[in-house]
């Protein structure tokens, strides 16, 4: 593959995913995990919702998917394209565990689904739970097929994603041995479902250092990367990567390593880049809540970088080895490490199970809280949000023994908060110069950055509004505005305990969808609350809760993937869709 090369302008994607050509008045597509490369949740193009017209006269379901007409559970955020299939002005794609992709009407009254494709080569089926990860089956049950969420070209309308499989003929009937699993990376036209640039192709078993990928016993949980073709004779990117299965191994193996893979986009056969983070060592997975990669231009220098956390592993990088458990990694485009920060007590939390990778990473708009300073917010289980320096992250200024506790040592990012005593499944969300964060069944907390009024800043230390209620487990917050516009600023969250069966005393159990008012806060106090599913819930009510759900925001509606209520084995998916109604709220 040719080295890739992203110039200045790239500075500017977020805004160019996100913002799509008008059609029938400003319209909005949603190509990417949260929204766009940020990774900060922000649409700034809504105009029809807004905090006077989100109400439970006003707002409420408009359609849910029919009983069994989605195949499996759905994980990742449902993608919406202006246009995407003649005839639709809106097409809203969800995907499965069972590896299957929906086409649905994104304008439809009754969710009606536009067309069905099945991903699974004959002789193969979606992956089982008990057959991978020592059977551990509490985060995910009882299929894992698409699980992160993909991405979307509009420019070669081409949809990208990974699907994972286990073969059912022959010796893997019975023997499920490494070869009887597969990941393979598709892009499928938006329109047709056809497959396109040679795919789909097998993720490769590659090998770095001491450490193998092995399909069997990784998922590919983070949002896809796509970094696109600017010049003439460049190539586009897509990245795209890996965790071990439930946050674990097998019993008496070596936890297995994170990995990241990038493929020449208009041609997937071309041999991968790839990168581990633990190449000689084990875990490091990076799963980051199935936050995507986020990627930016840096104003010192003008070059573009991929930014990631990983959860718990072998850390050795402050003695010039290459091993990054429990890291903010700064990637080139060409997976390479250009910089990285690491905290002092890595080895706490590594043994502790304390992984600074539980949550995603969230690149902050340049010019927010210094005009020279690129920052991003780093969180984890720890509690703790980590604001970077992305020029200089910081490194690592800990001891060089593996003990614990730790007796000394420095943090040496730009700024530590010490959120909360709970652990973040999460990533946060950024508008008008705050930041909504939300910890395991913790209220949601909005900050405020400044680099005049916050000591020592430029995020402030005390939140300046709290929701009135916890949310559970990886609750992943967005917003929607239209521009700057007074009164357009909503907080969505979706709160529910997300285990597909029952487990340690928890059972599925349907979403709340709720709209907080983002901007109108006298500080402190409690946000206040707009709206929630459950004050019409006969009317809107939804399905049961996935882990770490996006709600997607586009053109006055709001789509969410849960789990069919109606069907007894917590097999089946369901799209919930909201938006003005006129419907009698009873």
């Amino acid at each position: 593959m040719k080295l890739r090369y992203f110039p200045q302008w790239l500075s500017i994607l977020p805004l160019m995913v996100l913002s799509a050509g008008v059609l029938h008045g400003q319209t909005t597509n949603v190509l990417t995990w949260r929204n766009n490369l940020w990774r900060d949740g922000l649409n700034t193009t809504e105009t029809t919702l807004t905090q006077a017209s989100v109400t439970k006269t006003q707002f409420g379901k408009i359609c849910s998917t029919a009983a069994g007409s989605i195949d499996g559970q759905i994980f990742a955020q449902p993608l919406v394209v202006t246009g995407g299939i003649p005839g639709y002005n809106h097409a809203v794609y969800v995907e499965t565990m069972n590896d299957s992709v929906y086409f649905i009407n994104g304008d439809s009254s009754t969710c009606a689904v536009i067309s069905h494709f099945s991903l699974l080569q004959a002789g193969e089926e979606a992956v089982h739970c008990q057959d991978v990860g020592g059977g551990q089956c509490w985060t995910f049950n009882p299929l894992i097929g698409i699980l992160g969420t993909p991405v979307i070209d509009t420019t070669t309308n081409t949809m990208y994603l990974v699907t994972w499989s286990e073969l059912t003929t022959g010796a893997c009937a019975t023997t499920k041995s490494l070869a009887c699993f597969v990941h393979r990376l598709h892009a499928l036209n938006i329109a047709t479902g056809a497959e396109k640039f040679n795919g789909p192709v097998v993720i490769p078993s590659v090998t770095i250092g001491v450490s193998t990928f092995i399909s069997k016993r990784h998922i590919q949980r983070p949002g896809l990367l796509l970094l696109p073709k600017i010049e003439s004779n460049g190539d586009s990117a897509l990245y795209l990567a890996f965790s071990e299965m439930d946050g674990g191994g097998v019993v008496g193996q070596s936890i297995p390593n994170g990995w990241v893979f990038s493929f020449d986009a208009q041609n997937l056969s071309t041999a991968p880049l790839a990168w581990t983070t633990t190449p000689n060592g084990e875990g490091g997975g990076i799963w980051m809540s199935g936050a995507g990669l986020a990627a930016a231009i840096d104003q010192t220098g003008g070059n573009t970088y991929i930014y990631l956390s990983t959860g718990d592993g072998t850390f050795d990088a402050e003695n010039g080895g290459s091993d990054y458990g429990d890291s903010f990694v700064k990637l080139t485009p060409n997976l390479t490490v250009a910089a990285s920060f690491t905290p002092y007590n890595q080895y706490c939390d590594d043994i502790g199970d304390n992984d600074l990778g539980s949550g995603g990473i969230m690149l902050i708009p340049n010019g927010i809280g210094s005009g020279t300073i690129d920052f991003a917010l780093a969180n984890g289980k720890d509690g703790n949000l980590y604001l970077l320096d992305r020029s200089d992250p910081g490194g690592y200024d800990g001891p060089n023994l593996n003990t614990c506790p730790v007796s000394s040592g420095t943090d040496l990012n730009y700024e530590t908060v010490q959120a909360t005593a709970s652990e973040f499944y999460s990533t946060a969300a950024f508008w008008d110069q705050n930041l909504y964060s939300v910890a395991n069944d913790t209220p949601l907390q909005k900050y405020q950055i400044s680099s005049t009024t916050c000591v020592p800043g430029p995020i402030c230390t005390t939140p300046t509004a709290s929701s009135s209620i916890p949310f559970g487990f990886g609750t992943v917050p967005v917003v929607s505005s239209n521009g700057d516009n007074n009164g357009t600023a909503i907080l969505w969250a979706i709160r529910g305990n997300g285990w597909p069966v029952q487990n340690q005393g928890l059972h599925p159990a349907p979403s709340v969808l709720y709209a907080y008012d983002a901007q109108h806060v006298t500080q402190p106090s409690t946000l206040p609350m707009l709206w929630n599913n459950n004050q019409c819930p006969t009317r809107d009510a939804v399905g049961n809760a996935t882990k770490f759900v996006v709600p997607t925001v586009a053109n006055g509606r709001v789509f969410m993937g849960t789990m069919d209520p109606t069907d007894s084995t917590n097999t089946m998916g369901r799209l919930d869709v909201f938006g003005p109604t006129t419907a009698t709220c009873k």
